[in-house]
């Protein structure tokens, strides 16, 4: 396991229960995963990210040794998801791992764009942009038009 995904893992718990800081989306285009600051804690760097057509960034942080999950696969996955500044949201770390099949309407189509191509046991960061996450709808901890950021683990695909 990824030494960033065990230290994430120890500090879901602890963040998620201190209330940690909030996410406003004061800035000019918090809609843009170019224009927005991230906390240094998250480590992303847009530039050495791949970007798709649509917008979304991803990066393999562990590459994987086993099956790649596609288009249609049955994935468990292992994920934490944070606000750029740092703010965890959710994730299931620590918990039971999310079970989907990829490319219909269960997950954000960030997930459904940013997954495939894994393979079992890889861990990838994917940087989701509002029109590929929850749009103008707040969800929860998440403010309307807010990028997301993604630490998943594909821990099984079949």
């Amino acid at each position: 396991m990824n030494a960033r995904f065990v230290l994430a893992a120890s500090v879901v718990a602890s963040a998620s229960c201190a209330g940690g800081p909030s996410y406003s989306p004061a800035n000019p285009a918090p809609w843009d995963p170019e224009s927005i600051p991230y906390a240094d804690s998250l480590g992303v760097d847009l530039s050495a990210m791949r970007r798709t057509p649509s917008g979304l960034y991803l990066e393999d942080l562990k590459v994987g040794e086993g099956a790649a999950a596609q288009r249609t696969s049955l994935v468990t996955m292992d994920y934490i998801g944070y606000l750029p500044d740092g703010t965890i949201f959710d994730a299931s770390v620590g918990g039971e791992p999310i079970r989907f099949r990829l490319g219909g309407n269960e997950v954000i189509r960030g997930w459904n764009e940013g997954i495939p191509g894994m393979r079992q046991g890889g861990v990838r960061r994917l940087v989701i942009r509002p029109s590929l996450g929850y749009r103008s709808q707040a969800r929860g901890k998440i403010p309307p038009n807010t990028t997301l950021v993604f630490d998943v683990r594909l821990r099984n695909v079949r």
